[in-house]
Order: C-alpha cells, then sequence, then structure tokens
C-alpha cells in the first residue's frame, strides 16, 4: 500500500518543511504486469499504459534512464521507483517535476535545491515549493513563480517574501485568501486590497476595519460577488455608489438592500434588467408594478412566476413573457390562460423552442405534442439533424418526398421509416445506400433490392 507523503504544516517556515525520502512503495490496486525478469521491451511496452508498472520493475530497469524517462514523462509520480542516481539525473527529475510538481519530493537533496528544478515543479503545481530546499523557499524567483500558479503556495515562503509586495500581489491577485499568509501590514494596504478582493471576494474578511469602509475597496469586492454585500457595514449597503456597483455585477445584490430601496423603483428596475429573478427581492407593490415586471420578463420569460397577481393579470407582461419562455402561461391569471392571444402565443413560443432544440438533437421531436410533430419545417430541421427520428413523424409526413430524401441523406437506415410508396423511389433508395450499404437496403422495395444500380451503389459504399 502507498505511503503518505510527508506531512507539511501550512504556513509553517520553509525549514520545518523538510521532506523526507519517502522511499519506493507499490500499489496494489492494479495487478503486476511486470516484475523481476521481465525483458526490456515488454517493460517499456507496460509503462506506456500504466507507468506505475515500473515499480516491479529489476533494479537494472529502474537505473535505465530511457526506461525512467518514458514512466514519468507519463506520470511523474513514477520518480519514486527510479534508482536514487536517477532521482539525480537533471534531465529524469526535470520531466517528472513537469509532468507534476509534486514528484520534487522524490528527487534527490541536491536536486531539490536546483534553482532550475524548483521552478519547473512550482510552475507546474505552486504547492511543490513545500519540498524545495529551504534557502529556495527565500529565493525571490522561485516564489513568485509558485504564487503565480497558486496563491496559496506564499504560506511556503520564507518570512522575508511574504513581506515582498510585490510577491504578495502576485499572491493576492492568484487567489485573494492568500492574504491570510502575507505579512500582517498587507492586509492595511489598497493596493494588495483591491488585488486580493477582485480575486477573491471572500479576501474582504480578512482586511483592516478601514479598509472595510474604504468606498474603493468595497466597490471591487461588491463587483466580484453579491455575497461580498453581506460583509459591509449596512450603512455602506444603501449608499448609491455601493448597490449601484454590486446591481450593475449580479442583480440579485438587491437582497442585502433596505426595504425602502427593495421598493424604489429605479433601484429595482436595476436589478431585474440585469436578473429578471432579482423581482423576488422587490417590494409586494413593484412586483405589481406593470414596468419592472415587463423589465423582468424581458430578461427571463420564466420569471412571470415571481409577479403580483396584478402583474400576472396584465396581458403585456403575459404575452411578453410568453415571447422567452412558454411555459410562462402557466403563471398567468386563470382568466389569461384562457385568452386567445395569450394561447396563440404560447403555441408559437412553444414551435419556435422546439425548432431549435430539433436543430441540436433531433430527438427533441420525441416529445412534442402530436401538432408539432406534423409541422413540417420543424420534422425537416429534425431529419437533418438525426434522420432515425423520421418514426416520430406521422404517415402524410413521411410520403414526403424532400423530407425523407432528406433523413436518409442523413442516416441511411432512416429509409424504414419512409412511406412504402418512398421505399419503391430509386433516388430516395440510392441517396438511402450511399449512406447506409446494404443495412439501408433491407427496408427498400423487392424490385430494388435486385436492381443493378442500386447494388452497385451498395458495392461503393462498404
Amino acid at each position: 500500500m502507498a505511503e503518505a507523503e510527508p506531512p507539511f504544516k501550512l504556513g509553517a517556515p520553509c525549514d520545518e518543511q523538510k521532506p523526507t525520502d519517502t522511499g519506493e512503495h507499490l500499489s496494489m490496486e492494479k495487478p503486476n504486469q511486470v516484475n523481476e525478469n521481465t525483458t526490456r521491451d515488454t517493460v517499456l511496452l507496460a509503462i506506456s499504459g500504466d507507468p506505475s508498472q515500473i515499480g516491479y520493475a529489476s533494479v537494472e530497469f529502474r537505473a535505465d534512464k530511457e526506461v525512467v524517462l518514458n514512466a514519468v514523462q507519463a506520470d511523474g509520480h513514477t520518480l519514486q521507483y527510479a534508482s536514487e542516481t536517477l532521482k539525480d539525473d537533471m534531465a529524469v527529475v526535470l520531466q517528472a517535476v513537469r509532468q507534476d510538481g509534486h514528484a520534487l519530493v522524490y528527487a534527490s537533496v541536491a536536486m531539490r535545491a536546483n534553482k532550475a528544478i524548483a521552478i519547473a515543479a512550482v510552475q507546474q503545481d505552486g504547492h511543490a515549493l513545500a519540498f524545495v530546499a529551504p534557502p529556495l523557499c527565500a529565493d525571490r524567483d522561485v516564489v513568485l513563480a509558485a504564487v503565480s500558479q497558486d496563491g496559496h503556495a506564499l504560506s511556503y515562503a520564507a518570512e522575508p517574501l511574504r513581506r515582498d509586495r510585490s510577491v504578495v500581489l502576485a499572491a493576492v491577485g492568484n487567489t485573494g485568501h492568500a492574504l491570510l499568509f502575507a505579512d500582517e501590514q498587507f492586509r492595511a494596504d489598497k493596493e494588495v486590497a483591491i488585488e486580493a478582493v477582485e480575486s477573491n471576494w471572500q479576501a474582504f474578511g480578512y482586511l483592516a476595519p478601514e479598509l472595510r469602509r474604504d468606498k474603493a475597496v468595497v466597490k471591487a469586492a461588491v463587483a466580484t460577488s453579491r455575497q461580498a454585500m453581506a460583509m459591509i457595514p449596512p450603512d455602506l449597503r444603501d449608499d448609491p455608489e455601493i448597490y449601484t456597483e454590486a446591481l450593475e455585477a449580479d442583480g440579485h445584490a438587491l437582497v442585502f438592500l433596505s426595504g425602502k430601496l427593495r421598493n424604489d423603483k429605479t433601484v429595482v428596475l436595476q436589478a431585474v434588467k440585469q436578473d429578471g429573478h432579482a423581482l423576488s427581492y422587490a417590494s409586494d407593490e413593484l412586483k405589481n408594478d406593470r414596468h419592472v415586471v415587463l423589465e423582468a420578463v424581458t430578461q427571463d420569460g420564466s420569471t412571470l412566476g415571481l409577479a403580483g397577481p396584478e402583474a400576472r393579470a396584465n396581458k403585456g407582461c403575459v404575452l411578453r413573457a410568453i415571447e422567452g419562455h412558454v411555459q410562462a402561461r402557466q403563471s398567468a391569471s386563470e382568466e389569461l390562460k384562457k385568452d386567445e392571444d395569450v394561447e396563440e402565443a404560447a403555441l408559437a413560443s412553444e414551435r419556435a423552442a422546439l425548432l431549435e432544440a430539433v436543430k441540436l438533437d433531433g430527438y427533441a421531436l420525441r416529445g412534442a405534442c402530436p401538432r408539432l410533430k406534423a409541422d413540417r419545417e420543424i420534422i425537416l430541421a429534425a431529419v437533418k439533424q438525426n434522420g432515425k427520428v423520421l418514426v416520430f413523424a406521422p404517415e402524410e409526413i413521411r410520403k414526403d418526398r424532400e423530407l425523407v430524401m432528406a433523413a436518409v441523406r442523413q442516416n441511411g437506415k432512416a429509409l424504414v421509416f419512409a412511406h412504402e410508396s418512398l421505399k419503391g423511389d430509386k433516388e430516395v433508395v440510392l441517396e438511402a445506400v450511399a449512406e447506409g450499404g446494404h443495412v439501408a437496403l433491407w427496408h427498400a422495395s423487392d424490385d430494388l433490392q435486385q436492381d443493378k444500380e442500386v447494388l452497385i451503389a451498395v458495392g461503393g459504399s462498404n
């Protein structure tokens, strides 16, 4: 069973994180195809499919540079099975860490102290900084490469670099959470703060109190995520500069505003224009406001269900909602559900939605109502995407020569679903066998199954 990787304390000084050589270990999860007596060619073949098989090879082949290079190129962690000499080989270790930065833990002490190796490892995985030699945790180039790949790697950097502003900026630019590992002074650094919250809004919680009230910082945070609104002081939530920034980024930020603002038509309109579902946070009065609801359903027709009863009884709102979402009819008032214009709009919306759906997946036709399954334009679009969906079309449609031709061009086997009269149409059958070969021929009329020209066409398609 594989040994666990050596533990490293998050954020501990570099000299407390000395990797130990874990030695060789073999996974028992896969059957070994290789053993001590396996030939070199067989070992190479085995590791091409499963690099870990090198762990079962003889000592000779674990010291064979070509064999080991083949293994680490596919899985850097197989470096653990290499001979001690190859764990100290620049080319081998470099190949391993480029594939998986964590493979550095299996390299020799000298290789973990090699700057070029270290940079290659941390560029692949910033957390590989945990395995480099202690002096390299204080090397600015190595640490910059690491935190640029994963800001959390700052936790492994030497203290002086946690106080280096450019290093910290690179780290928080990758992930705001890296601010946790930076020197305390940066929690009060405005530029660093903005960089951090733009990367991850949760970094707002790590900032010094004065920066949590700084408008530039707050605006950067709320523009990143509406959730940041929950972390700012209540008086700032109702500041026009702040909530405008938040609503432009996410209409759902309306939920964090005061009742007064959720009853402000201008504010609510801004929210529902960005996301119609923000209507759910508007005041009851504005949920019945025609202009507000029109904006919401224009953005997403399904939001009619969030509107008040007056808006759901407004024909203009209902028709607009149905244009974008056929199911919106279900949210209309009982009276409007029976309205001829509403019914007509719903049918048109359903048809438009199905037409787009069958262009992407012909099988969308399967669940359509009989009226739409008999719609020639929809059937034609469906069979062009998947000829076999001709099976869902009514008999009259399956007599349509142009439509059947389109179906068999896409899939010759669709001939089985054509009307009998078209199975004896030589041109149709020729199109079918050109795509579907002898299988399509089975569905042709008896006469055409013996037709010389058709048989030649079948031979040419196989």
